[in-house]
């Protein structure tokens, strides 16, 4: 295993490449200097005097402890890449799931590609209906557009994406949920950063992009901040009757929603910032941040089902 460590390359790098004369003697070039002897430090030992020659041979053991050459450093690579070049694969900036989403198809769109003879190899992965696929995010794309799709559903729990299509809609939602792609917003052994550069590189395709969450701070927090999402899945009763809602026996968990201080905090400022920042929320938006900090609401996904509630889409921006 290299000894070296990715800001120790990165420090020497940045010397070589200006061929600076002397570097200043801090803890780090401390290390560098007793490891291999090379410079040679002031009396004062508040600078290390350099030459072309220890340089060139500073790059030379570099390249014998890390595989790396300083003068063409690129650590933003995949693990596997790096793997190529060095004993230390964990110099690669991009870790093995940064790359990746975990996404799956309505049963309807599974359904009409196995009733044609059009289907893709990776859509023949999905040999269930509901099975999910862990996907390259180039790849995820790439299904978007083969299937053209136009309907994205992020959801925050890994239980609620599994049995997504095992919650009630209404007749208004149930078209949009019929034709989605679903995406899992990532967390624990699923990197959110795969499901970032997803989003980002979707803006092209236009999808209409909605958040299911927990009805907590945290969850409409999540929204919010999610690219391009506009719209938010959340219990048709919070629209029409959200006392009967809340009337609900085991449903409603104040003393969590009191742990969300800084998610109720952002929901608040938003909206106090929001003619300065010019942005325009919904009434029903706004309706919903004031109700959950009226009635201290947090309600999760997981009862949500278990409640057999049926689910409408809330609009974020007008």
């Amino acid at each position: 295993m290299a000894s070296l460590g990715q800001s120790q390359l990165q420090l020497m790098a940045r010397a070589a490449k200006q061929l600076l004369p002397r570097v200043p003697l801090n803890a780090s070039w401390k290390k560098l200097y007793q490891l291999w002897l090379i410079g040679e430090p002031d009396g004062a030992e508040k600078y290390l005097y350099l030459t072309h020659k220890d340089y060139a041979l500073l790059r030379k053991m570099a390249l014998v402890d890390s595989g790396l050459d300083i003068l063409a450093l690129d650590f933003d690579v995949p693990r596997q890449q790096m793997s190529q070049l060095s004993a230390n694969e964990k110099y690669a900036n991009i870790s093995p799931d940064t790359d990746y989403v975990l996404i799956k198809l309505a049963p309807k769109i599974v359904q009409s590609l196995f009733s044609t003879s059009a289907v893709d190899s990776v859509v023949e992965m999905l040999t269930v209906l509901g099975s999910s696929l862990r996907l390259k995010v180039d790849a995820a794309v790439a299904l978007c557009q083969q299937l053209k799709i136009t309907q994205l559903i992020v959801v925050e729990n890994l239980d609620s994406f599994d049995n997504l299509f095992a919650y009630s809609f209404t007749p208004e939602l149930q078209p949009i949920i019929d034709n989605c792609m679903v995406l899992y917003r990532g967390s624990h052994d699923y990197s959110p950063a795969g499901r970032k550069h997803f989003l980002h590189l979707i803006a092209a395709l236009n999808l209409d992009v909605s958040a299911f969450t927990d009805l907590d701070p945290a969850g409409l927090m999540i929204a919010n901040t999610l690219e391009h999402c506009h719209s938010m899945i959340v219990p048709q009763w919070v629209l029409e009757a959200p006392d009967k809602l809340l009337a609900i026996s085991q449903i409603n968990s104040a003393s969590d929603f009191d742990k969300q201080h800084k998610q109720s905090a952002y929901l608040n400022n938003i909206l106090s910032q929001a003619t300065v920042a010019s942005v325009v929320f919904t009434p029903q938006w706004v309706s919903l941040i004031q109700w959950l900090s009226r009635n201290h609401v947090s309600i999760k996904q997981q009862h949500m089902l278990a409640k057999s509630l049926p689910l409408s889409l809330l609009k974020i921006h007008s």
